[in-house]
């Protein structure tokens, strides 16, 4: 295997995605840090624009919707992305390539619009289109790394893309909440859109497979191993996706998904109403402490979470997981004294995100080893909406989880449901649970 820059020197362009292993690492985190930054916007800044400039509850809510409504429908994306492309610039990078230039071209447009606070139809447009054009890339982002990450990589993959989202999302926050208070909207959205072109252009630069097209207008062509990866029609592709969600695995999976979906849902919003009810904090405090534990685990998950889950198998990982978090979650319940320092309150937030970092790593592991390369994008989308499903179930939930026992019932409900989580992973075959070899292993070995 050749280095990165030796394949520059040797053929004056970079490595395909598909052939070496430190490039993968590399672009995944750039796309999801270029991902990351556009969503830092449409889902934190502009909503709290929004509500700083007197805008309505109602107003805020619409945005929101508007924010979250395209990831609800991500699967409908993933049925056009597995149908459509254009071969000859590989399977996946088309639509990457042309999601982000949505996305410039649409913070142009609102920078040059340049909106006030009271243009809520417009404003709201602004956030859907970057939704839409975000939820596109994150689609085809992932079912690139099913398509062309070996199995042993899989952990390693998502830590980094993990880190890369969670740098993107708070750098965007920052950045344009900063931009909104002190120069206005246009200044907000062109400041976004520099810091989005520079991590975004990596795509342009490399390609899927070696000897495809970099560029429409350069030589290259559709490789062999590729051509027969898109589906004949739409029938051939509900059948291969249903197909696979419905075997015993995929259901297993889908199931694990749900809950601990419905566990990620009680935990974070129990937190919140935690620190503002229970100890006393401010909204900005919350968020400060919060923000510093997403950036410390994306920082982690990039040096070992991902190492841990190739190196002992995400199904194990999901189990220790869970187990762990069970009695660290329940611990801090038990004796409402510990509920009076706020020292503590941070040192269990922070002791109790390990393991549920983890177990989130093992996740996405999980589902991208069920899931056919063939329909990744389609089937992908369908496991991780039935994940999202959780949301809904927990909200219905917890008003009656207070009124049975408060924060412990809260809480308690959560660490349950991880222990439920992570043991279901038990069932799973030893192919989908234990740790796979990479390319680079598989050929030492051989």
């Amino acid at each position: 295997m050749t280095s990165i820059a030796a394949d520059w020197r040797e053929t004056g362009n970079l490595p395909a995605f598909a052939d070496h292993p430190k490039l993968r690492l590399l672009l995944g985190t750039l796309l999801y840090l270029a991902q990351g930054f556009p969503q830092g916007l449409f889902f934190y800044a502009i909503p709290a624009w929004l509500a700083a400039n007197g805008q309505s509850t109602a107003v805020v809510a619409a945005a929101a919707a508007a924010a979250g409504l395209p990831w609800s429908l991500k699967f409908l994306a993933g049925l056009v992305l597995d149908r459509y492309t254009w071969q000859p610039m590989g399977r996946r990078r088309p639509w990457l390539i042309g999601s982000q230039t949505g996305i410039v071209v649409t913070l142009t447009v609102a920078a040059v619009l340049s909106p006030s606070a009271s243009d809520t139809t417009l404003v709201i447009g602004i956030i859907l289109s970057l939704s839409i054009l975000t939820a596109v890339q994150d689609v085809a982002l992932d079912a690139m790394v099913v398509d062309l990450t070996p199995e042993g990589e899989m952990g390693r993959m998502n830590g980094f893309m993990f880190g890369g989202k969670v740098f993107g999302i708070a750098g965007g926050m920052a950045l344009s909440s900063a931009l909104f208070e002190f120069y206005g909207f246009s200044t907000a959205m062109m400041g976004m859109l520099a810091f989005f072109v520079v991590p975004a252009l990596s795509v342009v630069l490399i390609r899927e497979r070696k000897g495809e097209k970099l560029l429409p207008w350069t030589p290259g062509v559709v490789m062999e191993n590729a051509k027969d990866a898109i589906p004949g029609d739409w029938v051939s592709i509900l059948e291969t996706a249903v197909r696979s969600l419905i075997r015993p695995q995929s259901l297993l999976v889908a199931l694990l998904l749900l809950t601990y979906g419905v566990h990620q849902s009680l935990n974070e919003t129990t937190d919140t109403l935690f620190a503002i009810r229970q100890m006393g904090w401010n909204q900005s405090e919350f968020s400060s402490m919060a923000a510093i534990a997403n950036i410390a685990f994306g920082v982690f998950c990039i040096v070992l979470g991902g190492w841990f889950v190739d190196r002992f198998g995400p199904g194990p990982i999901a189990f220790w997981s869970g187990a762990t978090a069970l009695p660290l979650m329940a611990g801090y319940l038990v004796d409402e004294t510990l509920w009076q320092s706020d020292t503590l309150f941070i040192a269990w937030y922070f002791a109790k995100g390990v393991p549920l970092m983890f177990f989130y790593l093992a996740n996405l592991v999980l589902a991208m080893r069920v899931t056919p390369a063939a329909t990744a994008a389609t089937s992908l989308s369908v496991l991780f909406s039935i994940g999202t499903m959780g949301l809904v179930i927990a909200s219905a939930i917890l008003p009656t989880l207070e009124s049975i026992g408060g924060y412990q019932a809260m809480f308690g409900a959560s660490a349950g449901l991880v222990f439920v989580a992570g043991s279901i992973s038990l069932l799973l075959s030893k192919e989908v649970r234990l740790a796979a070899r990479s390319n680079a292993e598989a050929g030492h070995q051989s």
